[in-house]
This record gives C-alpha cells, sequence and structure tokens, in this order.
C-alpha cells in the first residue's frame, strides 16, 4: 500500500463536501435570534356528570360523556432575557373570574401579572352552570357546588401549566403566515316579514376568513407551537349535544400538531362576535371534528411553509448534467427579528342608550312572552313548555337591564405583544369581526393576530355601528353604544403604532 492516508479516510474526505450538500441550511444553522420560548399543556378535563348547561333550549343538565380531542389548558412563554410573557389558550367558554390564577402564576414564574393573558377558545360544550339557562325548577345548590370545585382545579392547572412552560424556555425562532380559512359565515340573520332577527347563518353577511399562524422552532428547527387566530364561534354543537367538548378547536389543534410532530397548537379565538361556523346547531360531533379538521389543516398548510429564519437560494456555480443548471442551494442569511414589546390600554367608549320606543318594544316582547308560557302550561307539551320558558326568562333579562342602563362609560382594556415584524392583539368580549378585520388591516407590521375573549377589564359583544339598526342577540344584550368600535379601531391601531 502507497504512503499517506489510509483508504477509507481518503474516501470519507471526498465524500465530505457532497453529504454536506445534501442537506439544505436552515433554522439549526442560524445565529440566535435572541427569543426565548417555552411551551406546556394541561389536561383540564372535567369529570362526568359536571353541570353542561351552555344553553337556554337544554333540557339535560348533566354531561354524559368527554369528547376524544380532550379538553386542555396550553402555555406559552415568551423572553428576550430582560422581560418575559405568558399567553395560555383554555377550551372553555369565557375567561370570567380567572384572575387569581393571574395571581398564582405570577407569583411561581415572576412573570408581571400584566405580561400574563389567558384567552378561551370560546367553546360553548365545557362545563357551565347558568341559573337563567336550562329547565325551570332544577335546584341549583348541587351543580354550583360542583362548578365550585372544578373552578378551583381549573385556576391551580393554568397556573401549573404556565410554571410548566417558564421551566421549559430555550432557544427559538418565530414567524408566520397568513391565508384563509372556509369553516365560518355571518350569523346574523336579518329579520324578514313576521320572523324576527335570529342567531344562525346569513351568505350575505360581512364574513373575516383571514387565517393567521404563528411557527416558534427550537434552535434545531424543531416546531415547538404553533399559533392559530380564526374567528368562529364554538357552537357546531348546541342544546343537543350531551358531550364536554372543545368544539371544532379540539379537532383542529389535533390536526395541525399530527402535521408538525412535537409542535403543540394554540387556538387564539378572533373577532368572532358576529361569525359561527357554516354548518352548526347540531348534537352530532362528527361534524365538529370535520370542521375542526378542515381549519386544521388549513392551519398546517400555512405553518409548513413559515420560514422561522431568513433564507434564499444562493447562487454558487453551475452544474453540468442534461442540461445546464445553476446550483442555487438554500442558505441562511441571519435570524429574524425577535423583538419583544408589549402596551396596553384601558379605554372609556360609550355605553348603550335606549329610546322609550325601544323600551316600549321589549315591554311587549315580555307580555307576549307571558302569554306564550300560559299557552304552553295549557297544551301540557313539555318541549312547547320549556321554549316558552326560555323566551320569558330571555326578554325579561332585557327589560330590566334596558330599564335602567349606565350612564357612565364602559371601560374595556386592549393590549398589544410585539414579536419582531409580528404583533397579537388582544380584548376582553366579544367584538364583531369588522373590528379585528379593521385593525389587521391598518396595522403597521406584516402579520397582526387580533384576539378576543381574553382576560382583562371589559366583555360582552361589540357591534359595529351599521349592525345597531337590524336589532338582534348581540345588539339586544351588547353594553357597548355607537361608536365604540370605531374608537376601539382607532386606539389601537395607536397602540401598535407604539410597539414599531
Amino acid at each position: 500500500m502507497r504512503h499517506g492516508a489510509p483508504l477509507p479516510l481518503v474516501c470519507l474526505a471526498l465524500a465530505a463536501p457532497l453529504a454536506a450538500d445534501v442537506i439544505e441550511q436552515g433554522v439549526k444553522d442560524a445565529r440566535p435570534s435572541g427569543l426565548l420560548a417555552g411551551v406546556a399543556r394541561a389536561d383540564i378535563s372535567p369529570p362526568v356528570g359536571i353541570p353542561h348547561l351552555n344553553w337556554g333550549s337544554q333540557t339535560h343538565v348533566e354531561a354524559q360523556g368527554i369528547d376524544p380531542a380532550g379538553m386542555y389548558a396550553t402555555a406559552l412563554v415568551l423572553s428576550d432575557g430582560k422581560q418575559k410573557l405568558a399567553m395560555v389558550d383554555v377550551d372553555a367558554l369565557n375567561p370570567r373570574g380567572w384572575e387569581p390564577a393571574i395571581a398564582r402564576a405570577a407569583e411561581l414564574t415572576g412573570i408581571a401579572a400584566a405580561h400574563i393573558r389567558l384567552a378561551a377558545t370560546h367553546t360553548h360544550s365545557g362545563p357551565a352552570f347558568q341559573r337563567e339557562k336550562g329547565p325551570v325548577g332544577v335546584d341549583p345548590a348541587k351543580y354550583e357546588r360542583m362548578m365550585a370545585a372544578y373552578r378551583t382545579v381549573l385556576l391551580d392547572k393554568i397556573a401549573g401549566v404556565i410554571a410548566e412552560a417558564n421551566s421549559k424556555l430555550r432557544p427559538a425562532h418565530a414567524w408566520g403566515a397568513k391565508g384563509a380559512g372556509t369553516i365560518n359565515v355571518n350569523r346574523r340573520v336579518r329579520a324578514s316579514g313576521d320572523a324576527p332577527p335570529a342567531v344562525g347563518t346569513n351568505p350575505e353577511g360581512f364574513v373575516d376568513r383571514e387565517l393567521v399562524v404563528i411557527r416558534i422552532d427550537d434552535a434545531a428547527g424543531r416546531p415547538l407551537a404553533v399559533l392559530v387566530n380564526f374567528q368562529c364561534h364554538g357552537t357546531v354543537l348546541t342544546y343537543e349535544n350531551k358531550l364536554i367538548s372543545p368544539d371544532w378547536i379540539g379537532s383542529m389543534r389535533g390536526t395541525v400538531e399530527r402535521a408538525l410532530p412535537g409542535a403543540l397548537a394554540l387556538y387564539f379565538q378572533g373577532a368572532a362576535g358576529n361569525q359561527g361556523p357554516v354548518e352548526g346547531g347540531t348534537g352530532d360531533l362528527a361534524v365538529a371534528h370535520r370542521l375542526g379538521s378542515i381549519l386544521g389543516h388549513e392551519a398546517a398548510a400555512l405553518a409548513l411553509q413559515v420560514e422561522t429564519v431568513r433564507r434564499e437560494p444562493r447562487f454558487e456555480g453551475f452544474v453540468e448534467s442534461t442540461a445546464f443548471a445553476a446550483r442555487q442551494p438554500w442558505r441562511v442569511i441571519g435570524p429574524r427579528d425577535a423583538t419583544l414589546k408589549f402596551a396596553s390600554k384601558l379605554l372609556d367608549l360609550p355605553p348603550r342608550t335606549y329610546t322609550p320606543e325601544e323600551v316600549r318594544l321589549m315591554e311587549q316582547q315580555v307580555a307576549d312572552a307571558e302569554r306564550r308560557v300560559q299557552q304552553a302550561h295549557s297544551s301540557g307539551d313539555p318541549w312547547r313548555k320549556h321554549q316558552a320558558e326560555a323566551r320569558r326568562r330571555r326578554f325579561a333579562d332585557l327589560l330590566a337591564k334596558w330599564r335602567n342602563p349606565s350612564t357612565t362609560p364602559v371601560a374595556l382594556e386592549v393590549t398589544a405583544l410585539r414579536i419582531g415584524g409580528m404583533a397579537i392583539v388582544a380584548m376582553p368580549g366579544e367584538p364583531f369581526a369588522e373590528i379585528g378585520a379593521a385593525v389587521k388591516k391598518t396595522s403597521p407590521f406584516a402579520l397582526t393576530m387580533f384576539c378576543g375573549y381574553s382576560t382583562g377589564q371589559g366583555g360582552d359583544y361589540m357591534p359595529v355601528e351599521s349592525e345597531y339598526r337590524h336589532g338582534g342577540y348581540e345588539v339586544e344584550r351588547t353594553p357597548y353604544g355607537a361608536g365604540a368600535a370605531g374608537k376601539l379601531i382607532k386606539e389601537t391601531v395607536a397602540l401598535l403604532e407604539r410597539l414599531r
């Protein structure tokens, strides 16, 4: 054998450049962005038998099972080494009364309470007990005790999952994309003839189908989290459903996570006040799973296209082949901007007012509902009786509110988080889709999520001014007067400008 390197080592030396060229550069080849991220999940499924009273038309009270998709709280903690922020998606109707979880999480982690945002996915099939809903005559004591016990566990789990995510902080890269989802429709059916306005499907109404995702990878390029923002009520399943369920959201998350193994998907409900599912009002779990799978595939397709670091094809000469080919492998330019900034603002918005004529018409509605109750009792039909009593409760509650309206401005807190060239806006309550669409359109950032159903001061439906004249459920119960939506949009965009 000739002197020099042994043959196997020579072969390895010659093969090394070729092998290196096989693997394109990616996240692992980028410098650190300065962003740290941690994610964790807790199972918050309640016991079977817990009250499940989410609907005025519901004749059952106790849940009879749990959707296999499961009920979860998923936390994401972000840091730049100087400050930390936490966001949690929770399978629940709304985030009311969750302040103790924020305080506890702040104690456990050192994250400022003002930098912890909890958001409900707005499923209408979670545990709930509301005295004004469901069968008349139900003894509330038993169910309120069960709900209090579950609430204690839920708050502990929310605080715990934030602490777990905080313990898992690691170097990360983040970027997002926006596309279109297809499972929502305007839900405000207009009055027609003798038919009053209703909640259903209105294909002619405004719909915002923008779907926004943010993907977060670790330093090796493995997906850690996918944030999904869309606007659609969790009301595929309604009063006939007897299962505790995250509605379509659970199936959506599962679909995204199967497409990006290792990632946890978080869903942040958008401006869904007037947006519902294209198919809903059913007790069929398969419908919820199907719609969730559709949006999950749409979100996953976007997330798979996201480049969390800056890359481009770089010309590095030519290759002789059947065609004279340019060699242009993908090379990393560098990390994306990961600047973290947070801001919030408390707004004073105009309150809802009622004319004497509006109050008079509501009094007529109550009187008519009383007559229907008497007729239903005479008929002996249990379902007719149940429906009549639900109608009477609804109008009587509204009349009491309309007779004593608030005359002081309504306080509403809006928050905004910047992650480099992206922003996440959050507010309590149920803003109409036009509000979210306007903020996203005029935002100074390349990509903006707009989220409702979050912790903070304020809440309930917020219609846009053009919708008040159409009446209906959301307009009847809103605490906000005309002009509130316009002021919210203006102030939110100004808040985003501060973060640039």
